[in-house]
């Protein structure tokens, strides 16, 4: 997602590398999923026709093919070249929550919580990849979580994170020593 200030619009485009993935989740981003879906239903009941349902409309232009997002109330009329999307983050009314609410609450949070001064919401992307690494995730793995093109991107940007490990993977030689 993203917004097209030439278009004024918000437009769903292709990846960087304009390939279509899917993603891997642990156990407990599933169960949270599943709550925020029976909230977002139980908002939806609660809006009545208030409620918002989020569409996008294929367009070609200029050669190129992007979709535009539309977030319209159950009460309009929809038209029939509109598809129906659903999301996973949504404001309380069902209309399409932009990535722009969350850097807005981490710039709050800079100003308001100590330490946190430098925080942005990608620094999440590195504690995610960084605990997955130092853990012992196979980094061909953690690549293709992240959407690398390759492996070396990984580990040449988080190549922090598996410092402890190389140093634990070191200590087993004392294991061994100790162990005659």
């Amino acid at each position: 997602m993203r917004y097209n200030a030439t278009r004024h619009k918000m437009e769903i485009g292709a990846t960087k590398r304009k390939k279509i993935r899917t993603v891997d989740f642990c156990d407990t981003l599933a169960e949270i999923l599943k709550k925020a879906r029976k909230q977002q239903h139980r908002e939806r009941f609660q809006c009545g026709e208030m409620y918002f349902r989020n569409y996008y409309l294929k367009v070609m232009e200029k050669g190129r093919t992007h979709y535009d997002l539309y977030s319209l109330q159950s009460t309009e009329e929809i038209p029939d070249d509109y598809e129906e999307l659903s999301f996973v983050c949504l404001r309380q009314d069902g209309s399409y929550e932009s990535t722009a609410t969350l850097s807005n609450v981490c710039r709050l949070i800079q100003k308001h919580v100590e330490g946190l001064e430098n925080f942005h919401f990608h620094q999440l992307r590195h504690t995610y990849t960084s605990n997955l690494l130092s853990n012992g995730a196979a980094p061909k793995d953690v690549q293709e979580l992240l959407g690398h093109s390759d492996v070396s991107t990984t580990m040449n940007v988080y190549a922090h994170a598996t410092r402890e490990a190389k140093r634990t993977s070191a200590r087993l030689l004392d294991k061994v020593v100790g162990g005659n």
